[in-house]
């Protein structure tokens, strides 16, 4: 928060950057989905790190993301877990903030940053040399035209719903390792629930009313 724009933090220092790459909310999700939770750890950080969004001018502003150019790839990062892959983007795309998405991360590309070229491959296609061609549903498996879609359809919706781009955030505490938050504006609410347990869960809604 200390290099976003007007945040007050340093003396006699305003990097005037409307907008910065939110780490801290990235770091608190891959937490959340690869550690059980606890009292501040797992899906707990998730919690606490947004509990500091009082730190930023508009935390709407920040960028969040699953991986980059110099971090290793989402899709491994959660062990080519489907279930959690599939929930890092519904994250991403439903939170407050600017949602990135890294080339290749909807189609489960993998990759450790070890050295980060490892995690900058060419995408297959686009070129007449090229024997795949990633850019067409006929050139990818039934996994990756699984991801491609789920990444597809949240996009649109996001893309379509005024209340994700610029609605309010209401969370709650985890509890047992259930996240949950709520987007809205005066037309429409949103309730995302994140299960970071290995099996389902029923959720009851009483304590969100």
């Amino acid at each position: 928060a200390t290099f976003a724009q007007n945040s007050g933090l340093t003396d006699g220092y305003n990097s005037n950057l409307p907008s910065i790459t939110d780490f801290q909310l990235h770091f608190a999700l891959e937490e959340a989905l690869m550690k059980p939770q606890g009292w501040t750890e797992g899906v707990s950080k998730i919690y606490y790190t947004l509990a500091q969004d009082f730190l930023y001018e508009d935390p709407q502003r920040n960028v969040i993301f699953l991986d980059n150019h110099d971090k290793s790839r989402f899709f491994s990062t959660v062990e080519e877990n489907v279930a959690k892959f599939k929930s890092g983007i519904a994250f991403v795309l439903t939170m407050r903030g600017i949602p990135s998405l890294y080339y290749g991360t909807e189609q489960l590309f993998s990759g450790i940053s070890n050295p980060d070229g490892l995690v900058r491959q060419d995408f297959p296609g686009g070129w007449k040399e090229d024997n795949i061609n990633k850019f067409k549903a006929a050139g990818r498996t039934a996994a990756e035209n699984d991801a491609f879609e789920y990444v597809k359809k949240l996009a649109h919706y996001r893309k379509n719903t005024p209340a994700l781009q610029n609605g309010k955030l209401t969370h709650f505490m985890p509890v047992d390792g259930i996240y949950v938050y709520f987007r809205y504006d005066n037309d429409k609410t949103i309730m995302v629930i994140m299960n970071t347990n290995e099996k389902g869960i029923e959720v009851t809604t009483d304590r969100f009313i």
